[in-house]
């Protein structure tokens, strides 16, 4: 098994050495990391290059064009040119792995369990945990109904790239049509305040230069697909493996999206567009 790491980040100059770092502890080696930086206005590239320190396991892409999230980690996904059983690690640039055993207790749960994805699971730079800390229900898994349910599926999130092949590229594109209904819906739900952030936001607005990705809640777009496609090929990983940065917690907005009140609700506008997306239907094989 070979991982195939994707760190996609912006301004992450207060966090992205400790990330590198954590990467090149790993007591399982066989990876590679592609680290893609969205045209940084800070000294980013320059800490990324100073920690990777001639790793050539470590491929260094530096954008040209502004792409947001999505679009990177889909552009990260397939520069790594992976085998179908090959393992995509995702973690943010402004994130890190918890210790240097992540890989290897990822690397024995797809041994043990055969499985498709994992998920799980996270703390605080402080030491506390994270609210997602704990599997989906049978009932949940049963009924294929991950989008009616609480998110669980927190970092850190692998999956097989061969269960990527299987996602149609139009899960990470939003229309007019589905924005409209989210402002309807809010109003129906007594909603005011989130109809009113919302009423004049185009799909246009929510997504990069191509108009084809959605510039943030990726996780969110590919793996409620991922999950109704695995059911119980997901497994729940409950050692800590990913820590969340305080910096990232309180961090200034990308200005490249917009203020910080009108990123926060485009954000949630994406978020409710994708729970009433229609689900997967459960894949028997892979």
């Amino acid at each position: 098994m070979k991982f195939h790491i994707v760190v996609a980040m912006y301004n992450a100059s207060h966090a992205i050495e400790k990330n590198i770092r954590a990467i090149r502890s790993q007591t399982f080696t066989n990876f590679q990391c592609i680290l893609i930086d969205d045209i940084s206005t800070d000294d980013t590239v320059e800490c990324m290059r100073k920690a990777v320190d001639g790793d050539e396991r470590f491929r260094l892409i530096l954008n040209e064009e502004k792409k947001y999230k999505t679009r990177n980690v889909v552009d990260g996904i397939e520069m790594a040119n992976a085998d179908d059983e090959d393992v995509i690690v995702l973690i943010d640039g402004d994130d890190l792995l918890a210790d240097e055993n992540v890989l290897q207790i990822v690397a024995d749960t797809y041994a043990r369990d055969d499985c498709w994805m994992t998920y799980g699971s996270s703390r605080l730079a402080d030491g506390l945990p994270t609210s997602t800390n704990r599997p989906y229900a049978d009932r949940v898994i049963r009924k294929n109904a991950y989008r009616q349910t609480p998110w669980l599926a927190g970092h850190l999130k692998t999956f097989k790239y061969k269960l990527w092949k299987k996602l149609d590229m139009n899960i990470f594109r939003i229309t007019d049509d589905e924005c409209r209904k989210m402002r309807r819906r809010a109003l129906w739900r007594f909603n005011p305040r989130a109809w009113w952030h919302w009423r004049n936001i185009k799909a246009a607005a929510l997504h990069d230069a191509t108009g084809k990705y959605i510039r943030r809640v990726d996780d969110k777009a590919f793996t409620y697909a991922m999950l109704e496609m695995s059911g119980p090929r997901a497994s729940y990983i409950e050692n800590i493996l990913y820590i969340y940065q305080p910096e990232r917690l309180g961090g200034a907005p990308d200005t490249n999206y917009g203020a910080a009140e009108r990123e926060k609700w485009h954000t949630r506008l994406i978020r409710e567009v994708l729970k009433y997306q229609k689900p997967y239907d459960r894949l028997k094989e892979l």
